[in-house]
């Protein structure tokens, strides 16, 4: 695609800064472009929603795993989600009506293709580039935080204040520096008007205490909030501020406002204000696009490519293809299966090919690649170290949870694995990442899981140096859950 070119074209710092591929950037620009001629505002590229929407998902979810205390309730992370959309579609129409005010010349003649992709790379660079990476560090913080402040609530009886711990940042700015070591009660006012998180990449953090209180800070111009960073996720359950500059000023500017003649009358003699996160006409909007169960196009075509290749390459078996979800899977004739009678079994039966079988069955269900591996490969006739399974082109061994065991001895364990697979002289791409399998879905428990990733994190040999982390990332499955959790270490 010509756009592929003009991309290359540009500085490497461009380059660098993209989150997405050039080609996944090629097909939302020519969506914007054919949308922005037909001059419709709120038409967003679904394509570019939902990979931007998967991101805040991944950071908040993210955030609220490396909080302590109990998990969130239902109610509560569906509010977060709920506001990852609205905030994703504001980013997005944001993003489309930047592109679409260059769509026509100096004359007001519409641009060629090439031309305005040209004009609007800076635009995507910066708004999947650094802007998102930023809003992305940020959302993981802000959920953490609001997942904390859950915990602060339920044990406000016994730790009643909460004190402003100082930044650890290595090299902090001086705007929270005055409110560093506060102490005040958790329905304290001062809280409402300042926080941690309420600057951009903040590292600051509140801990509830019995301390004493100290005195209020008096407020700095310099330390106030910045703009859709002005709430407390904690309270609101929103991830960023209404006051955010993607968000509109008032509902008669709000491109997605569309009352009727009623509505605008009610709204006039009710003075509502704006409330974007409960929105009827946004959350129309949202209904289409987040509801919608087609798969990304890149990933498809991806899929389908890799399907056609697989079916004719006679080392594979099973191969099968999803065209409405992308979901792929397939089997090496060298994948190590486990049956007959004197396989060990499982939940009264299962051998751990079975629920091998049954966490590749649903990772294909929920859309991903999951292909399983050869296991037999030998050097000077001894077997070499392997893993299970290719997922998103990611390799991983899987290993099922069986029993109410502390996961950190499974990492111990899989972490020795991957650090022999890696040895391997014919590994070019170092593998660093586990898929844990829950076929009972009660012995996935949160906390441990919280619990297991810290304890794996300090664990030491046994001449006591902390052990070489080969594993970084950790994919979990539970059967019935269509989603895949994902934690870092």
């Amino acid at each position: 695609m010509v756009v592929n070119n003009l991309y290359q074209a540009k500085t490497d710092d461009v380059a660098a800064s993209m989150e997405f591929s050039d080609d996944f950037i090629a097909q939302v620009l020519h969506d914007i472009y054919r949308r922005g001629k037909a001059q419709s505002p709120t038409d967003l590229s679904p394509e570019l929603f939902r990979a931007i929407l998967r991101r805040f998902n991944e950071a908040t979810a993210q955030g609220m795993a490396a909080a302590d205390g109990p998990d969130l309730d239902d109610d509560f992370r569906q509010a977060l989600r709920h506001s990852n959309e609205v905030f994703s579609a504001f980013k997005v129409h944001r993003m489309q009506s930047d592109m679409a005010r260059l769509l026509t010349d100096s004359n007001g003649d519409l641009k060629p293709f090439n031309q305005w992709a040209n004009d609007v790379l800076p635009i995507a660079s910066h708004q999947c580039g650094a802007w998102l990476r930023t809003e992305y560090d940020t959302a993981v913080i802000r959920a953490h935080q609001a997942a904390d402040w859950q915990q602060f609530l339920r044990e406000a009886d016994v730790l009643p204040n909460l004190k402003w711990m100082p930044s650890t940042s290595p090299n902090p700015g001086a705007d929270h520096q005055l409110f560093w070591n506060t102490v005040r009660p958790i329905n304290d006012p001062f809280w409402n008007e300042h926080r941690p998180g309420d600057r951009w990449n903040c590292k600051c953090s509140l801990t509830s205490t019995d301390e004493p209180c100290t005195a209020t800070p008096l407020n700095d111009a310099m330390s106030n909030p910045q703009p859709g960073l002005d709430s407390n996720p904690g309270t609101d359950g929103a991830v960023f501020a209404q006051s955010h500059p993607y968000f509109p000023k008032s509902c008669s500017s709000c491109s997605f406002y569309k009352p009727g003649f009623r509505d605008k009358l009610s709204h006039l003699f009710n003075n509502k204000a704006k409330d974007c996160y409960n929105c009827p006409y946004i959350n129309n909007c949202l209904d289409s696009l987040c509801k919608s169960d087609k798969p990304d196009k890149e990933k498809l075509k991806a899929n389908r490519v890799e399907y056609k290749r697989l079916l004719h390459d006679p080392e594979y078996k099973d191969v099968v293809f999803d065209k409405r979800t992308g979901g792929l899977k397939a089997a090496h004739i060298g994948h190590i299966t486990h049956e007959g009678e004197h396989a060990q079994r499982f939940f009264g039966g299962l051998t751990s090919s079975d629920l091998e079988n049954e966490c590749q069955n649903q990772l294909f269900s929920m859309g991903h690649k999951a292909i399983f591996c050869n296991e037999t490969k030998k050097k000077n006739g001894q077997q070499l170290a392997a893993l299970d399974m290719v997922m998103d082109d990611k390799y991983m061994d899987i290993r099922s949870v069986t029993g109410r065991g502390w996961y950190s001895n499974i990492f111990v364990k899989k972490n020795d694995q991957l650090r022999r697979y890696n040895s391997r002289s014919d590994v070019e791409e170092k593998a660093d990442a586990l898929c844990l399998y829950f076929h009972d879905p009660n012995l996935f428990d949160e906390t441990k899981m919280k619990k297991s990733i810290n304890y794996f994190k300090f664990y030491r040999n046994f001449d006591g140096n902390l052990l070489d982390k080969d594993l970084k990332h950790i994919y979990c499955v539970i059967k019935g859950r269509n989603e895949l959790l994902h934690y870092e270490i």
